[in-house]
């Protein structure tokens, strides 16, 4: 993806660089004292433009504005899930529009070089319920998709709250994902399967500690619960996926990053 999408600062910057970041992390609320500003301190520390969040917890939507981040945001009328994306200062320019769907998924499209970006978040309902509420939150992943047709490159940041494990499968799913796959996990390689895209965070040889997102209370058991999906077409684009455990938010999932 070009530079061309930031300001003049931060082409600069993405030149010396060569790379930038996006990342998806689940922070159970951000309805807590410190905690929003803990959040831009990890993103900065780690130098991420964009990151996609789940269970922000707040009500309402809106767009909350800082020196160096805005937050968009969604929620129902309980403080309860919620979505946002958190973009840097150098790539709200670029932010063209906001589709403000429900407290599962948030997205924006983003003017670039030379295709635009359509980045999604989502939350994914967890085993608690039935199958039938996962196959509405993917209805809805498709319909926001058309905005994504052609050129544009979609990419789909989230807790999926399922497993693909780590047996490849075709283009969809690498060689290099963690645990065995559940049902959950077939259902998003369906999806992926009928529009495209694949499962980047299973496509790169880390240690296990750079894979898993989520742990159990305890530490007793890990698994790869979030992903980033981008079209095949480009794959080539995502330089590196990993974890980064050491990121810390309070919660039982960790910030998980692609590099671009």
């Amino acid at each position: 993806m070009s530079c061309r999408c930031y300001n003049k600062k931060k082409c600069e910057d993405q030149k010396e660089h060569h790379s930038y970041k996006l990342g998806t992390w689940n922070v159970r609320t951000l309805n807590q004292a410190g905690k929003l500003e803990n959040l831009k301190t990890e993103m900065q520390k780690n130098e991420v433009s964009v990151l996609g969040v789940s269970e922000v917890r707040w009500k309402g939507q809106g767009e909350v504005r800082s020196v160096d981040y805005t937050v968009y945001y969604l929620k129902g009328e309980q403080a309860e899930r919620g979505v946002a994306i958190v973009v840097h200062k150098s790539v709200v320019r670029s932010v063209v529009k906001k589709i403000a769907c429900n407290d599962r998924i948030i997205a924006l499209k983003l003017k670039a070089e030379p295709g635009d970006i359509l980045l999604m978040q989502v939350y994914m309902p967890t085993s608690e319920y039935e199958d039938d509420e996962v196959e509405k939150v993917y209805d809805t992943i498709e319909e926001i998709l058309q905005d994504g047709r052609g050129d544009t490159n979609s990419i789909i940041l989230g807790d999926w709250n399922s497993i693909v494990g780590d047996e490849p499968y075709q283009n969809v799913v690498g060689s290099h994902g963690l645990g065995r796959r559940n049902h959950r996990g077939q259902m998003l390689i369906d999806f992926c399967e009928r529009n495209g895209p694949n499962v980047t965070n299973t496509w790169f040889k880390k240690p296990k500690r750079r894979i898993y997102t989520w742990k159990a209370p305890g530490d007793w058991k890990r698994h790869q619960l979030d992903y980033i999906i981008v079209k095949l077409r480009f794959r080539n684009s995502v330089k590196d996926v990993k974890t980064l455990p050491g990121a810390d938010i309070d919660s039982d999932h960790n910030l998980l990053v692609a590099k671009l």
